[in-house]
């Protein structure tokens, strides 16, 4: 039984550049199927996003990705690692979490 890697829609999955629209899902980023490809030898690749998950399989189907694709949800999966162009690792300190939170930026900001 594989070991499941989630992974968010927007800004991970396509170049996203900030909210345009529910119609708006942005082009795959490039390199994309070869790192969905190679995390799929191992893992079971789940989607999570906010979107409607109907449109999301309809990108991935578009853009040929959905083989290498478990599950789309809109819900935060049980997962091995999550990974989530807007999220901070927790590291037992609030203080220094504050202080993360106060400076975030995503990398495409």
């Amino acid at each position: 039984m594989k070991k499941t890697i989630a992974l968010d829609f927007d800004g991970v999955l396509n170049n996203y550049t900030g909210w345009k629209g529910e119609k708006c899902l942005y082009t795959p980023l490039p390199g994309l199927e070869d790192f969905l490809s190679t995390l799929n030898e191992e893992y079971d690749v789940v989607i999570f996003t906010c979107r409607d998950i109907r449109k999301v399989y309809t990108w991935l189907e578009k853009y040929d990705l959905r083989k290498y694709v478990k599950v789309v949800t809109e819900t935060k999966p049980k997962a091995m690692i999550y990974i989530d162009d807007r999220a901070l690792k927790f590291e037992g300190n609030y203080i220094e979490t504050l202080n993360k939170i106060n400076k975030f930026k995503t990398w495409w900001e």
